[in-house]
């Protein structure tokens, strides 16, 4: 017999005994209870069994022995390569997140003192992180800060050389660039709703005691602004902590390489899958304690109410200096978050002919003319179907899965939401892997590949789904369900006269928008699909790989289109992320 296991495969039923559990001390409707258990076995069979049976599963090379031993996991910390990509994963997440702090802290304070022309759309840009695909984020990185890049090549131009100045990508700097853009909108988002809820009568209390400006942010409003910052530094530093696209193509070779893409390395390329279950094994640890940290931390917010904000144009005209701070940062953010989008979408009018760039439609009509080799129309009908697919059964899973977190209280509140909101902070690397293994040894001749991927993009996207609803859900007077009881109604009919025309619209956002964060889903897709399960995504990693990147930034006009006007259809329709504090 093996050494003893860190988590022995025997052991996995435990996570089944909860739903025994809870079905014989359940006592809502048959129903509704019907629909919890199917949505609590779908995420256990679907996201908890694999990831527990990959880390306790059996080394090929050895089938007496696990992959996670205590001593392997000993041996595995002490080798100092691997202790490096540890440290370097935590380094490189902490200065993201502190940059993208430091980055967002100005909008924050812009969105909270004043009212401008296009505040509205302005505000929409703090959903950039969840709408935009990680990959189009590497493409535009590449494209705007590369060494052949728009900012080099104006350099190149103003300083009459032909070498490029400097050299953004492919370091450190390429990495914390990419991660500021993808998640100061975030931390500008975080912050903002905790500051517009502070109320003027601290300020106006401290001004009265003759405390200065600068006095009364570092006493006050600092102070306050504490919880929101650690949330958002906390949430940044695991999104940075679990990034992998971003990591493999923009690190520039093995000195970066993170927790994230040595996983891959070791599972997917040399098989080593005891290394890449004791980097699993560490990184759920540390995604498990964040989460833990954020949901202790949600309580400390302010609500207060706001205080008035200025008119920014008539504090431009009054010479304010801060108003023309706003002004400058506006101008730089419009620059820095735009630029790179419109970098994709210009490169994909161009081709490079007879020693020049000239301006074409040829990519747009390679990707949509019937060849036989075109991989861009099966990756577009892949992408759609697993999208919609999944957005399907991602609301059936969260439906009841929030049903079972509604209107709880306490420890029990934060047990149900740690179990179904852990999807969202586990490295999306390590469930593709735990999914690439567990198929491989079961599934394979039992289920269609697309229909693998399509639940596990479900499973990604149920935590969205229910951070939508269940606000909605939670604002739903409890009487009304103590009334329809007492008027005779039957739990059907409620749901359907009363609860549906609350919720019908939250439903349709909550939809949309995991239909759009599935259309951008690389990562675990990466790690199980081979060539009959080609997604847009993919289809862009495949071509920067090849350096063809007018046809990927073609197909990225047309992902970032789909993800965009999905997202717009339903702003636009509902009013409802124009809404949002």
């Amino acid at each position: 017999m093996g050494k003893k296991s860190l988590i022995g495969s025997k052991y996995s039923t435990i996570i089944f005994l909860p739903i025994v559990y809870f079905w014989k001390k359940n006592t809502t409707p048959l129903s509704l209870r019907f629909l919890q258990i199917s949505a609590l076995i779908l995420l256990v069979t679907g996201f908890y069994w694999p990831v527990l049976n990959f880390l306790s599963g059996s080394n090929p090379l050895h089938p007496e022995e696990n992959f996670l031993q205590w001593s392997f996991f000993k041996d595995f910390l002490s080798d100092s390569w691997n202790l490096r990509v540890i440290i370097f994963s935590l380094y490189q997440a902490f200065l993201s997140a502190v940059l993208s702090i430091i980055f967002g802290f100005p909008g924050a304070w812009l969105l909270t003192h004043y009212n401008f022309p296009g505040k509205h759309w302005f505000r929409l840009l703090t959903y950039l992180p969840f709408i935009l695909p990680s990959i189009l984020v590497v493409l535009a990185m590449v494209l705007f800060f590369g060494n052949n890049g728009w900012v080099n090549r104006a350099m190149m131009s103003l300083l009459g050389t032909d070498e490029p100045p400097v050299h953004f990508l492919y370091s450190l700097s390429g990495i914390l660039i990419a991660h500021v853009f993808y998640n100061f909108p975030l931390a500008m988002k975080i912050i903002a709703d905790q500051w517009e809820n502070i109320s003027l009568k601290y300020l106006q209390a401290a001004r009265s005691l003759g405390a200065g400006n600068t006095r009364r942010f570092f006493s006050i409003t600092f102070p306050l602004l504490l919880p929101s910052i650690g949330s958002a530094f906390i949430l940044i530093f695991l999104l940075c902590m679990n990034s992998f696209a971003i990591i493999l193509v923009l690190g520039g070779g093995i000195r970066y390489t993170t927790i994230e893409v040595l996983i891959y390395q070791l599972a997917r390329i040399e098989l080593d899958f005891s290394g890449a279950a004791s980097l699993a094994f560490l990184q759920g640890c540390l995604s498990l304690l964040g989460m833990a940290i954020l949901l202790r931390g949600r309580d400390q917010s302010v609500e207060q109410k706001s205080g008035f904000k200025s008119w920014l144009p008539e504090s431009l005209k009054d010479g304010s200096p801060k108003a023309w701070l706003g002004l400058l940062w506006i101008a730089i953010v419009l620059i820095f978050a735009l630029g790179p989008l419109t970098a994709i979408v210009v490169d994909s009018f161009r081709k490079f002919e007879h020693g020049q760039w000239i301006y074409t439609l040829e990519w747009y009509s390679r990707l949509f003319s019937w060849r036989e080799n075109n991989q861009f129309l099966l990756s577009l009908w892949n992408s759609l179907r697993i999208g919609l697919g999944s957005a399907l059964l991602s609301s059936l899973c969260g439906l009841g899965l929030v049903s079972l977190i509604a209107y709880r209280k306490g420890r029990q509140r934060s047990l149900w939401e740690m179990l179904t909101l852990f999807p969202l902070a586990l490295s999306t690397v390590v469930f593709g892997v735990a999914w690439f293994h567990f198929y491989q040894r079961h599934l394979i001749e039992i289920f269609p590949l697309i229909f693998v991927v399509m639940s596990m993009h479900a499973l990604l996207t149920c935590p969205y789904w229910i951070r939508v609803v269940l606000p909605t859900l939670e604002n739903i007077p409890r009487q009304w369900h103590s009334e329809s009881k007492m008027l005779g109604k039957q739990p059907f009919e409620h749901g359907f006269r009363i609860l549906w025309p609350w919720l019908r619209k939250t439903f349709l956002i909550a939809f949309f928008f995991s239909f759009s964060l599935s259309l951008g889903e690389l990562n675990s897709t990466m790690m199980i699909a081979d060539d009959t399960v080609r997604t847009l995504p993919l289809e862009i990693y495949g071509a920067i790989s090849g350096y063809r990147f007018s046809y990927a930034s073609a197909v990225g006009v047309i992902l970032l289109l789909l993800s965009v006007s999905t997202f717009f259809v339903v702003e636009r329709s509902l009013g409802y992320f124009g809404t949002l504090k």
